[in-house]
């Protein structure tokens, strides 16, 4: 798949194990789509904000700040959520604040299982649904920075949930079209986000399994934070186990620790292309491996960077 029939579908979801970089990618693919004049909207789930705080760095950047007029920014939250469900299905605006202030429906709002998770992707749902309505203000394509693994899981699982539970009616009809597109390939995509170590690739497999229960489609799967060795491990070992360069002089200091941080990287390399290795045997998905980047602090260009290697990884057609 190439990185321009992935940014075809109206609807991307970014999963992955906390720390794997879904914010990063997520942007990543923003860029892409921007570049190629589509208008974006990126999705947070209520959180910790970590990717507005992302999206205003792009601000920052030469390329990113280019691109940034066509991305726009979303945090939904599950009672917001519901409350504007409402007010589309509910007109007269004195009985919806008597609802709103109602203790039971507080009540009812905080100890709904899994209430808050349909009405969040049913609020995607309508984004993404605006995607392919033509209206002037409406995305091309939404992207959905998800939570940690499970809470992904979660969010996604519920509309199922949803349509088991509820054999008729209102809440039957809506998680079924949610449902639709969440499971139609030619609309939605899943993209997974790893990191070539062994905890997060034993998680990225759980994942796997988990999408493929729900019939979701995964479109890709991103490798974040590649090390890539400077040179083979063997001319390293030849220079002995500490190196062996007597004096404190400062051009054997300097020597030294460019020899130390040379077996390091040589180290992580060979780590990481042990667990690739296990995700390629694994998964049947398309594989994009990002580098892992040395900066003091990480901004739009670099994220712009990124968006470049994606290109390259999975290709694209056109100019």
């Amino acid at each position: 798949m190439s990185l321009s029939t992935l940014l075809a579908r109206r609807l991307l979801f970014t999963v992955g194990k906390g720390g794997v970089g879904r914010t990063t990618v997520t942007l990543a693919l923003a860029l892409e789509a921007a570049r190629q004049g589509k208008r974006v909207l990126v999705i947070e789930l209520e959180g910790a904000r970590g990717l507005e705080r992302a999206y205003r760095a792009l601000a920052h950047g030469r390329e990113s700040s280019r691109l940034l007029g066509r991305i726009s920014y979303l945090a939904v939250d599950g009672k917001a959520a519901l409350e504007e469900y409402l007010v589309m299905i509910i007109p007269v605006r004195r009985l919806l604040q008597t609802i709103f202030d109602s203790a039971v429906y507080q009540y009812f709002v905080a100890a709904a299982p899994g209430l808050k998770e349909l009405m969040t992707v049913g609020k995607i749902w309508f984004e993404a649904d605006r995607s392919g309505s033509g209206a002037e203000d409406a995305p091309d394509i939404v992207l959905v920075d998800g939570p940690a693994t499970g809470h992904s899981l979660q969010y996604l699982r519920m509309p199922q949930a949803a349509f088991e539970a509820f054999p008729v009616g209102l809440v039957h009809r809506e998680a079924e079209r949610v449902l639709g597109l969440l499971r139609d390939p030619v609309a939605t995509a899943i993209v997974v986000v790893s990191t070539a170590e062994e905890m997060p690739v034993n998680e990225t497999l759980e994942i796997f399994g988990g999408l493929e229960g729900l019939g979701l489609s995964v479109g890709t799967l991103v490798v974040n934070q590649v090390h890539d060795a400077p040179c083979a491990r063997a001319p390293l070992d030849l220079l002995g186990g500490d190196v062996g360069r007597a004096g404190d002089a400062p051009d054997d200091i300097l020597f030294d620790e460019a020899v130390r941080r040379a077996r390091e990287e040589a180290g992580w390399a060979g780590i990481n292309d042990v667990q690739i290795g296990r995700l390629q045997e694994a998964v049947r998905a398309p594989l994009a491996r990002l580098p892992y980047l040395f900066c003091e602090e990480f901004g739009g260009d670099h994220l712009a960077t990124l968006a470049g290697v994606l290109r390259a990884e999975l290709g694209r057609e056109g100019p």
